[in-house]
């Protein structure tokens, strides 16, 4: 419980100017689902005026509560992103309510969460190759080789380029 209003209030009571929440998904039988090799992310979301913006698989992009995206998955880390502006509700307006991309294509009107979340800081995607285990028996719509980002790919950009990251783990 003592976590879950930590998550609520993070928002609101935190220093850094962006705020990403990774978060850890399970599937029906309780298993980690890893969207890469060694992945640890499955979904993601930005901070947006005291709530995260995020892309949903069946409502697409939306504004919801930190109780609404703990539904997704437990949100493992939120990194802390102190050089990026808070994003705009012009930028906001850009994405809000496209359609969910369930085939990961960079282009496109519809949109993915990893991808909404790149576009939004800038970076830029990279080819796709959908070889972890997750992705067997659905590669048949999957464009393998195309342009996109995973959360993992988004954890490492930032861990790797960002001079100002800082996280908290849960």
């Amino acid at each position: 419980m003592k976590i879950f209003y930590g998550l609520l209030l993070f928002p609101l009571l935190s220093h850094a100017a962006v705020d990403i929440a990774f978060l850890e998904m399970r599937n029906y039988k309780g298993e980690i689902i890893r969207l890469e090799p060694s992945g640890v992310f499955a979904h993601i979301a930005i901070s947006y005026n005291g709530a995260w913006l995020h892309s949903h698989p069946h409502r697409g992009v939306e504004i919801i509560s930190t109780e609404n995206l703990e539904t997704m998955g437990k949100v493992k880390e939120i990194v802390h992103l102190t050089e990026f502006p808070e994003i705009t509700e012009a930028q906001v307006q850009t994405f809000l309510n496209k359609p969910y991309d369930p085939e990961f294509s960079w282009d496109g009107s519809r949109i993915y969460c990893a991808e909404l979340i790149g576009k939004l800081l800038g970076i830029p995607p990279q080819s796709m190759t959908f070889k972890a285990d997750y992705w067997r028996g659905r590669l048949q719509h999957l464009l393998v080789g195309g342009l996109g980002l995973s959360p993992d790919d988004i954890y490492k950009h930032l861990k790797n380029k960002r001079a100002k990251f800082c996280s908290t783990v849960f």
